[in-house]
């Protein structure tokens, strides 16, 4: 078996696979039949999905294929930043804050021209700018605090949630470098099996929401394989043996049905992906037709992560129109497309950005300061990330029931809801001091035969903090409807006192009518 060592035309290579991975998966998740994914947390339901749709529906084969493990391709990006990285420091060793304004000058204009992307898009596609919570969503991207925020992560733009995984890891990098090239790769190994036992801490042994899990969204998350490709930078002969393909699909597979065996399911899929890479890139590299292709999409793969997630829409709107096999297909080649010429539209920009951005050097007082400011920068992400990992749910308890006869008698104009009112507020509660809390609201809706996609949506919303709408249900006459979530509150905002506010946002000027509404929030 030839040595594991990738050349830049394998980067480019490696880089253009896995975002034809990352975009497919991001574009047939959303296309019937879905089958959902392990990706930032564990249901075993979604490989059961998985087979009962591959075997009712085989023509679905790709839509169903990129939708369940099209996400892994962010694992390669993982290894193969982890072995770049290690590639060039190894050549030109930097201090950390040298390092690290070096990286920023980079990912910061990447951002910046995708927020702007999003920002054209939006007004192109819906006719409106972003509103003020969005706005608040942006910031926290452009302070690379999203993935540390909950529920913040996958806002804007699902796609950029990686902004904040990457930082982090350029953060980390350095020092374990460096520990490494002292210590040995017992550092790596050491640090993996720290990120395993973190993970596995905050799955079992604290009370987490299924989607609020931020293990998988930040470092700790992610360690393991950036320490395999860190690895496999420094160790020069190393060879990896087809043998090791039976130990990594078996705990992939393991990790489809078993909670346990999750975590290291990013990892298995990391070393099945070396290995078959060692053994096909000789066929890729002797067939032009697929060498160019890949070698030219791993060349903007950068913008093109930056810009896909918010093209979709319109594409997702054909796929699932006419719900068709050939069709998602041919609308997914035209989403593949659209994105790459937005992706060479935004290039020109984002190398004027990084120009603008090397003509600041920074401070020799900064450089002075720098085992200072290594150490606060990796406090803080420890800290915040340890404290969420670790939330506990504490419980206090209040309720407010609105009395269906007084609502009706007394305050009539409140539970209807015309054409004409854009916003009908239900409660305004005042909260002290929490940094968790489930709400859970139960009424009864009349929709008075409008459909669901043109209803006014319930809104819960803490200013600042947390925002989050739930649609209502197309109704004949009164029904009954219940809506709960879980709030997690950034760190910043544990020790003030809160209000949480419930209304309706008529969005589309329909009508509708609610009754007997009862809120119940545990804390």
């Amino acid at each position: 078996m030839e040595r594991t060592e990738f050349t830049k035309d394998d980067s480019l290579i490696i880089k253009g696979l896995a975002i034809l991975a990352i975009m497919l998966h991001n574009f047939f998740r959303w296309v019937e039949p879905t089958t959902g994914e392990n990706e930032f947390n564990f249901a075993n339901h979604t490989i059961l999905r998985f087979g009962e749709v591959l075997a009712t529906q085989p023509q679905e084969i790709i839509n169903i294929i990129f939708n369940y493990l099209g996400h892994f391709g962010v694992q390669v990006f993982i290894l193969i930043s982890g072995y770049g990285l290690t590639k060039s420091m190894l050549n030109k060793p930097q201090c950390w804050t040298f390092f690290m304004g070096s990286r920023l000058k980079k990912i910061y204009p990447l951002l910046i021209v995708a927020i702007l992307g999003f920002i054209v898009a939006n007004f192109i596609i819906n006719n409106r700018l972003p509103s003020e919570f969005v706005w608040h969503e942006i910031g926290l991207k452009l302070l690379f605090f999203h993935t540390l925020t909950p529920n913040e992560g996958l806002s804007v733009c699902g796609p950029w949630w990686f902004f904040g995984l990457i930082v982090q890891l350029y953060a980390l990098f350095p020092v374990l470098l460096n520990l490494t090239q002292r210590y040995g790769t017992k550092i790596l190994a050491g640090t993996a099996l720290l990120s395993y036992i973190w993970i596995l801490t905050a799955i079992f042994c604290y009370d987490h929401p299924g989607d609020d899990l931020l293990a998988m969204q930040n470092a700790p998350g992610h360690l393991p394989e950036f320490c395999f490709g860190i690895w496999l930078a420094l160790r020069r002969d190393t060879c990896l043996s087809r043998w090791w393909l039976i130990p990594a699909l078996a705990v992939f597979i393991l990790g489809n049905f078993l909670r346990p065996f999750y975590p290291f399911t990013f990892l298995a899929v990391s070393v099945i992906f070396v290995i078959g890479y060692n053994d096909a890139k000789g066929f890729i590299k002797q067939h032009l037709f697929l060498e160019r292709p890949l070698t030219f999409v791993g060349s903007v793969s950068m913008f093109l992560f930056a810009v896909h997630g918010f093209l979709r829409q319109p594409f997702l709107n054909i796929a699932n129109t006419y719900n068709n096999a050939a069709v998602s297909l041919l609308t997914a080649i035209a989403f593949l497309a659209g994105s790459i010429a937005a992706a060479l539209i935004v290039k020109p920009l984002y190398k004027l950005l990084v120009r603008l951005l090397d003509k600041i050097s920074a401070p020799a007082r900064l450089l002075k300061a720098d085992k200072y400011i290594m150490g606060c920068t990796l406090l803080l992400i420890a800290f915040v990330g340890y404290h969420h990992a670790t939330l506990p749910f504490s419980h206090k308890n209040i309720e407010i029931t609105q009395n269906q006869h007084n609502r009706k008698v007394r305050h009539m104009t409140e539970n209807s809801i015309t054409a004409d009112m854009q916003y009908l507020n239900m409660a305004q509660i005042k909260l002290g001091m929490t940094n968790l809390m489930k709400v859970s609201v139960d009424l009864e809706i009349d929709s008075q035969g409008t459909p669901s996609d043109q209803l006014p949506l319930l809104v819960f919303d803490i200013t600042g903090i947390f925002w989050d709408k739930c649609c209502m249900p197309e109704t004949d006459g009164f029904l009954p409807v219940h809506y709960e979530t879980t709030i997690i509150c950034p760190i910043f905002a544990h020790f003030v006192p809160k209000t949480l506010k419930l209304y309706f946002w008529n969005i589309n000027g329909t009508t509708m009518r609610y009754r007997n509404a009862k809120i119940s929030i545990t804390y």
